[in-house]
């Protein structure tokens, strides 16, 4: 009996001996996975690491290693990418395609197919990955490229009216050509075209002269002139009279009544903000702004012109227009600019010159005899690059000189179509040059 108890202790032992000898192994096994898997993981063996994990029934370091490995991908392709190598990248961004955003950045590789396409979608999530990307000199061309396109969809739906669809473009495109302040603009139109009926401007309690008048509208600052037809080739005129911030002369918009732009959005300020521009000009661009709005238009760029001292503010619109606006002025009039340009202080600035010469507006001078003039503001228009033209009035008093531009077709001509001088019989045109000046005598 006692030898029966002794083997079956020795037994008992033994299995004890050998589950533990086997637990040891186990072990030691286990931890030559794990610094095998260690090893590997440290030379950048991700996915390897990840299957001894894994074998090792270790769920969370399995994951650690394949985000690993995804994450050096990630950084392959982001590198592929920014080098100029699209397809590469490509490739690299499909094997990881549900980590982080490389489903976007797979979009991005195909940024060129997105031009060709025009796919404003595909577009916008490019956009938003090459900023990500930095300054890189392909990734800057390629956004360049891409920002463009989009900034040129967004023009065309706002001109189309699709104001939210061009709202959603010029939010993304940040500061680009004036994006931010064109999405400020249009969150205005589009809030003013849904206006009530007693917050309008053009409602018939504010027709000016409606016996004799059909579609000409008066507010505190201005008379809005809204044509017959009103369609996507719609114009846009604004107008700041002469004098020291007096209020306008009927007989202007009365003349311009007789014979108007057809197809022209038209607004006349009744005082020219000689003393603040920057201010007028703001007025004037809302005032503009909300009765297109509520004709169903959108203004793209418009046409300004100055009487007399109400010529200085006409330039400086140009300039605050596209600033605080980013709304481009195609042309200036300026008619008979007030004291022969001598007012030195109501000139443009050399910086502001600059900025209109990028713009591209093209600036005529209506002008009687030039003899006696100031030249200083000229030539300083000129010289920065701006395209200066100067208009010879055969008759030589100062108001008729405004009077017979409002009255003779040259809105029309400057609104529409300037490829030709406008009524030779009584303006001589002389486009100015660096070194012209004796073309004024």
């Amino acid at each position: 009996m006692k030898h029966r108890t002794a083997v079956i202790i020795c037994i008992v032992a033994a299995l004890i001996f050998l589950g533990a000898a086997v637990q040891i192994c186990r072990i030691c096994i286990d931890s030559s996975l794990r610094s095998k898997a260690q090893t590997l993981s440290e030379s950048g063996e991700h996915g390897q690491a990840a299957r001894i994990y894994e074998r090792l029934g270790d769920a969370a370091a399995a994951a650690d290693s394949l985000a690993l490995e995804s994450e050096e991908t990630y950084q392959q392709a982001t590198g592929l990418l920014q080098q100029g190598d699209p397809a590469g990248a490509a490739e690299l961004f499909s094997s990881i395609s549900q980590y982080r955003d490389s489903s976007d950045f797979l979009i991005a590789c195909a940024w060129q197919d997105a031009i060709t396409q025009q796919d404003t979608e595909k577009l916008l999530t490019t956009h938003s990955v090459f900023l990500k990307l930095g300054s890189h000199s392909y990734c800057t061309q390629a956004l360049e490229q891409i920002d463009s396109l989009l900034f040129r969809q967004a023009e065309d739906k706002a001109q189309a009216l699709d104001l939210s669809g061009a709202l959603t473009i010029w939010e993304k495109l940040g500061s680009y050509k004036g994006s931010n302040i064109l999405a400020q603009r249009c969150n205005q139109i589009i809030d003013w075209a849904s206006a009530p009926e007693e917050q309008r401007l053009l409602r018939d309690e504010n027709r000016y002269l409606p016996d004799k008048l059909e579609n000409v509208y008066i507010c505190d600052a201005a008379y809005i002139v809204v044509p017959e037809v009103l369609d996507s080739s719609t114009g846009f005129f604004l107008y700041f009279p002469g004098g020291r911030d007096e209020e306008m002369s009927v007989d202007y918009l009365l003349y311009y009544m007789m014979n108007p732009s057809p197809n022209t959005l038209a607004v006349f300020m009744r005082r020219n903000g000689l003393e603040d521009m920057e201010v007028k000009t703001g007025q004037a661009v809302e005032i503009l702004d909300r009765a297109a709005a509520e004709c169903g238009l959108y203004p793209h760029d418009i046409v300004t012109a100055g009487s007399s001292l109400g010529a200085y503010p006409a330039m400086h619109s140009a300039y605050y227009a596209w600033e605080n606006h980013a709304l481009r002025t195609d042309c200036v009039l300026s008619l008979d600019a007030g004291s022969d340009w001598m007012e030195s202080w109501l000139l443009l600035s050399e910086s502001q010159c600059y900025v209109t010469a990028e713009l591209g507006t093209d600036f005529y001078l209506f002008e009687s005899p030039w003899v006696g003039m100031n030249r200083e503001g000229i030539c300083r228009m000129v010289n920065t690059g701006n395209n200066v033209t100067m208009v010879g009035c055969y008759f030589d008093d100062h108001v008729r000189i405004s009077l017979d531009a409002m009255g003779m077709g040259v809105v029309d001509w400057a609104v529409n179509d300037r490829s030709q001088p406008c009524n030779p019989d009584i303006y001589t045109f002389v486009t100015l040059h660096p070194g012209d000046e004796d073309k004024w005598d």
